[in-house]
């Protein structure tokens, strides 16, 4: 069957939505890529800490290989529900649609009462990694964030030891400069902390830190922090939860966080007005699910609080939903239910902040609407295109995808 006149339309260009365009281009299927910021980096450039330099450029690097090319139409800053209806994209006429727009709401944390507290002493993940990587930057007018000793970050996954160690270099960083030495966190990220001190003849002790708390509900066994594949055998199942053991122990010897599983909030503590710790229960593990014990609630101060336990994709107006995620029939298909032709993929279904499992689930996808799903003599391509366009000038982008990243490229 020929493509020549498919064009799918992709909302989000980073990892996966950057996938679906390489899989596609590839079958000679034109695609648009809509794309809510000016650049199609998604959480490459903000949802990971600023020390993963050398990750970040290459999935950049990536991303714009795909993208620019002259099989894709790119339409920056155009978001789905603000400037442009699920309604209107599904009736634009493309061949399909991919949802590649990513997972950039937090969970919510499980004590609604903290609510009030949001950016005075509680935060939640995705805008305190975008303070971290930005707040140093002359042009930076975002809010500010004062990292204090005992810090505690509820999760358990990858993101979880990420800001974990955000905050431990932070804190050192700034109880060094108090002493008149100058050490950024990125040289504190990069060589760890133990080491760094040890050039300057001092330990963690020296400094009057009593450090970070990372709590998590379950064990250690059970923290995402490694996949176990589908099917393993018990040997290997086994090896991956003794693995996941391992990278925890690595982090905590580097950055000197504190840990404790079995552990999960269930109210908060408040004194004058202010948040000043939480109420906690321990939990038992059973089949690998964390259930609470009666009776062993208590009390621990901190002083700010970090909710580190995963994303959401944003609700948009049109969009399905089945609770906090979008309402699929299949996740292999992607396939959004009450939607004709529409198809989630990466983060947005899968629900992990993991760029090889969103690539995998993009790839999979893109494959099967190529070879499934698209129209039998194609679609009016001057019809859609001449939307694009208007997308485009709205948007004041010209073509050149290279012009334009030059030209929006950050510091």
């Amino acid at each position: 069957m020929s493509n020549e006149n498919q064009i799918v339309a992709i909302v989000g260009g980073a990892v996966a939505g950057s996938e679906a365009v390489y899989q596609l281009t590839e079958r000679g299927i034109r695609c648009v890529v809509i794309e809510q910021n000016d650049l199609p980096y998604g959480k490459i450039e903000d949802g990971l800490p600023k020390w993963h330099t050398k990750q970040r450029k290459k999935q950049m690097a990536l991303i714009n290989e795909r993208v620019d090319q002259e099989l894709v139409d790119f339409v920056p800053n155009t978001k789905i529900g603000r400037d442009y209806s699920m309604g209107d994209l599904v009736n634009m006429g493309c061949s399909a649609v991919l949802m590649a727009n990513g997972a950039w709401k937090d969970r919510g944390f499980p004590v609604k009462e903290i609510a009030k507290y949001e950016g005075d002493n509680f935060y939640y993940q995705n805008p305190f990694v975008y303070w971290f990587n930005h707040h140093e930057q002359s042009t930076y007018e975002g809010e500010q964030i004062d990292v204090t000793d005992n810090a505690v970050v509820i999760g358990g996954g990858l993101a979880s030891i990420d800001v974990a160690k955000i905050l431990q270099v932070e804190l050192v960083s700034n109880v060094l400069k108090e002493r008149g030495i100058e050490l950024s966190t990125l040289e504190l990220e990069h060589k760890g902390i133990p080491k760094a001190l040890a050039e300057f003849d001092l330990t963690w002790e020296d400094l009057g830190l009593q450090g970070t708390y990372l709590l998590y509900r379950r064990n250690v066994r059970n923290m995402p922090l490694a996949s176990i594949p589908e099917g393993a055998s018990a040997e290997k199942e086994e090896k991956v939860r003794q693995t996941r053991a391992k990278i925890l122990q690595n982090a905590q010897n580097k950055y000197l966080f504190r840990f404790k599983d079995q552990t999960q909030p269930v109210g908060i503590i408040e004194e004058d007005g202010k948040l000043v710790g939480l109420r906690m229960i321990e939990n038992d593990v059973i089949n690998n699910k964390a259930v609470s014990k009666a009776g062993t609630e208590n009390d621990v101060k901190y002083s700010m609080v970090i909710s580190s336990i995963g994303s959401i994709p944003e609700p948009i107006d049109g969009m399905p939903m089945e609770w906090s995620t979008y309402d699929i029939k299949d996740l292999e298909t992607g396939e959004i239910n009450g939607l004709d032709n529409v198809f989630g993929v990466g983060n947005s279904i899968t629900g992990k902040g993991n760029i090889r499992v969103s690539r995998d689930h993009s790839r999979e996808v893109a494959i099967y609407v190529a070879e499934n799903r698209l129209p039998d003599g194609g679609v009016d391509m001057d019809a859609v295109r001449m939307e694009i366009k208007e997308l485009q000038k709205k948007a004041g982008y010209e073509g050149n995808y290279s012009a334009w990243v030059a030209a929006n490229a950050r510091e």
